[in-house]
């Protein structure tokens, strides 16, 4: 990973640049020492001729530009941007781009510090000498003032999604958050005062810089979690990336990208000293900055390979890439028009995306690619599945196949996509999940064409449990259609499981599975799970089974230790029994596990269970009759799964399976199954369509020989029963039998009422019982 200097414009502008602001993909804007707002052509080589001047005599201090473009997928076209400037007489200007002044705010008592749009555009925060920070209407109306400080506030910045204000007073930073009865974190940073501070939308981190010549990063409780070593001279700006991955930060001389967590700094430098300001492009892939010289320079970042089964793709310059082929020891060099800004590789197919279009390569012609033209010329991520894959231009998602047909443009939400990354949203098989452009903590899913919603009339699929926002979330490739299973992530580091099971309207809540997971990706080829997770590579062989008995978990999820390859690891790709891991620094290691359980998937998959059954015999591990009785249970293949037990010397589900299978009742050896994968709800379900509601209430009253479920199973039985109008005196003599076993006496005020109604005859319910 290395920065490629680009493009440099010099001797275009007066001396000392002072603000970027990058708004869109084919233009930037900045500000200098004329009193001009210069609009600038990204994908030229020289300046454009719009030029906004403002009124002499005045001073800016702060610049930020709104992009309003596609608050909604009806509206396609994009809107204006505004420009809200903090200058030195204490004014806070909102002007149109083309030089029209919309309003003039007194808004602080001194310099306006620091004027900053919020996400969707709602909202302005000022910031000033005189230590207030106050937040405005989008019209210039003052709505609150949250904060007094006693020095000035330098920098503030608004946190994801708007709940709250980060802002530098001094050493000291704080977090303010606009949730009632919420505290307030504040923290001493540096040992200096802090100038700039900047918080990731996408990563939830916090950079901060300061007259200390130190550059840290923070997460946001206020932990660090990275500190630099001193530099030269103190930080003058920061920028964080898009997609939250790096962090760019600026000195008097040079200019800096440190990954998210800090493992890796890459230094460059620019003509001439002063460097004032640094800005991203849209899709993360340029930076520009500009210096007191008068001097704007475009980098590329050029980042690691691309790996996909023996392919691995280097990209060499920001318009050519070496595709290597490993098995056949061949090397194609492939030269592009225009600079590259995204590439995928999956599934055969490899995406190479520019400005204007998107290029797809088949495997075995690659000098012969289909070429797809993007609409608004600002793409943002590809996502590819099987048979399709998606890009995101400008807000808006595309669904094409590898063909180059676009396949339909499906509406998720009536929200602007422009803050999901790639991390925010995923596709297999004919739907697509996102995470929730409002909250971050609900999750969507629609179909790949049309955008309807997949499970119920509302498009809200799942709630997250854990209240947490949601940071990467997977669709899982290898399950079938109507029981595909999610993975995600939380800001907490919380991995979780989700079942997306067939039903309308359904109560889906979330597993957690693990803690501390910095990465995880699903199989490409079949179900199975892997995490990074402590330094330890974590597989989990057949997921599926997971959601009915999560203690499976502890028995066949294979571990391996990673800490040769340093901190910071994350998971690239996942293949077959091929993992591929990235380190901080972009260099990619392979990692190679056993064959065994995607072997053993398989033959599950196409039906082969002797085969199955003969795998394990041979191999002799104990894991994989682990997975085969999980994978039985799940297909409910009663032989195999007797098979697996008897292996694992579980004797009591030997017996159990065993009964099951001499049962002449179609609905009872259903239900039976079901309970042998923990589902309860399932079975009883399964009894009541049969007709057989005092097996359903039997069924509740069993599992009160387990503690934990004692109390609940006899409410649940006694609900069926009233539902049904039938079978009370069962419920009630089983409840006053099991309490007269402890000498206990009844509390619930249901069952007190009940067994004053009912008669309980012994003899009648015994002869209710060998009636069912």
């Amino acid at each position: 990973m290395h920065l490629h200097d680009r493009a440099a414009i010099s001797s275009v502008l007066p001396e000392n640049i002072l603000f970027i602001e990058w708004n869109s993909q084919i233009e930037y804007f900045t500000y200098s020492d004329d009193l001009k707002i210069h609009s600038w052509d990204g994908s030229a080589k020289d300046s454009s001729s719009k030029t906004i001047t403002l009124n002499k005599g005045t001073h800016i201090l702060d610049i930020d530009c709104m992009n309003i473009s596609q608050q909604s997928m009806d509206q396609r076209k994009r809107s204006s941007e505004m420009f809200a400037i903090g200058t030195s007489d204490g004014k806070c200007y909102i002007m149109h781009k083309s030089g029209r002044t919309e309003r003039i705010i007194d808004a602080h008592k001194g310099a306006v510090m620091n004027a900053k749009w919020n996400h969707d555009g709602t909202s302005l925060l000022t910031s000033g000498e005189d230590g207030q920070l106050k937040i405005w209407s989008r019209s210039g109306m003052l709505r609150s003032t949250h904060t007094q400080a006693d020095s000035p506030i330098y920098s503030a910045v608004w946190s994801p999604f708007s709940t709250g204000v980060l802002y530098s007073s001094g050493k000291v930073m704080t977090i303010q958050s606009f949730a009632t009865h919420s505290k307030t974190l504040q923290w001493k940073a540096h040992d200096s005062v802090v100038l700039v501070v900047s918080w990731s939308s996408i990563s939830n981190l916090i950079a901060s810089g300061s007259e200390d010549c130190h550059f840290k990063i923070w997460d946001p409780m206020g932990q660090l979690l990275f500190n630099s070593e001193p530099r030269l001279h103190p930080i003058t700006s920061i920028s964080w990336s898009p997609d939250g991955a790096f962090c760019a930060f600026t000195t008097f001389s040079s200019v800096c990208v440190s990954s998210a967590y800090g493992s890796d700094i890459l230094e460059g430098s620019m003509d001439g000293d002063g460097i004032s300001s640094v800005c991203w492009s849209p899709e993360g892939s340029q930076l520009v900055v500009g210096n007191s010289t008068g001097r704007i320079q475009i980098s590329h970042l050029v980042k690691g390979g691309l790996t996909w089964g023996n392919y691995h793709v280097t990209k060499i310059t920001p318009n050519t890439l070496e595709l290597r082929d490993d098995f056949n020891e061949t090397i194609e060099m492939l030269e592009f028009r225009d600079d590259v800004i995204l590439w995928s590789f999956n599934y055969g197919y490899f995406l190479v995306a520019s400005q204007t279009h998107c290029l797809i390569h088949k495997e075995n012609g690659w000098n012969s690619p289909i070429t797809v033209e993007l609409r608004d010329k600002c793409p943002q991520f590809i996502k590819q599945t099987e048979k399709y894959f998606l890009i995101m231009d400008c807000g808006i998602l595309y669904n094409f196949s590898y063909d180059g047909a676009l396949q339909g443009t499906p509406r998720i939400s009536n929200q602007r996509l422009t803050t999901l990354t790639a991390d925010h949203v995923t596709a297999a098989k004919e739907v697509i999940a996102t995470r929730s452009p409002s909250d971050g903590k609900s999750i969507l899913c629609c179909h790949y064409r049309t955008g309807k919603p997949v499970y119920g009339d509302k498009p809200l699929a799942a709630q997250n449990n854990s209240g947490q926002q949601v940071t990467k979330l997977e669709l899982d490739p290898g399950s079938p259609t109507g029981d595909q299973l999610l993975a995600f992530t939380d800001t907490a580091r919380d991995l979780h499981l989700l079942s997306l099971s067939s039903g309308l309207n359904r109560v889906r809540s979330s597993l957690k599975i693990a803690g501390g997971v910095t990465s995880f990706a699903w199989n490409c080829e079949c179900s199975m799970l892997v995490m990074v997770r402590e330094e330890e590579l974590c597989v989990v062989p057949y997921p599926p089974a997971v959601p009915n008995d999560p203690a499976l978990l502890e028995k066949f999820t294979i571990r391996q230790n990673i800490r040769e390859y340093g901190k910071h690891v994350t998971i690239e790709s996942f293949s077959g029994h091929h993992v591929t891991l990235k380190r901080g620094d972009g260099l990619t290691f392979p990692v190679y596990l056993s064959p065994f359980p995607s072997k053993l998937q398989q033959f599950v998959s196409n039906g082969q269970w002797d085969s199955a059954q003969r795998l394990c015999s041979s191999i002799k591990m104990e894991i994989l009759w682990v997975c085969l009785a999980a994978m039985a249970v799940h297909y409910k293949q009663l032989d195999a799964a007797q098979v697996a037990f008897a292996a694992l010397r579980e004797t009591d589900k030997i017996l159990y399976v065993d009964a099951i299978k001499k049962m002449n009742n179609v609905a009872m050896i259903k239900a039976e199954t079901a309970l042998l994968q923990n589902g309860r709800t399932e079975a009883e379900t399964i009894l009541l369509q049969a007709g057989l509601p005092l097996k359903a209430i039997m069924l509740n009253l069993q599992l009160f020989q387990f503690e934990k479920w004692a109390t609940l199973s006899f409410i649940l039985a006694l609900e069926l029963a009233v539902k049904h109008d039938s079978n009370i005196d069962v419920v009630v003599g089983y409840r006053r039998k099991y309490l007269e076993q402890f000498n206990w006496t009844e509390t619930i005020p249901r069952f007190i009422e009940y067994a004053k109604k009912v008669d309980i005859d012994w003899d009648a319910i015994e002869e209710k019982l060998m009636d069912e």
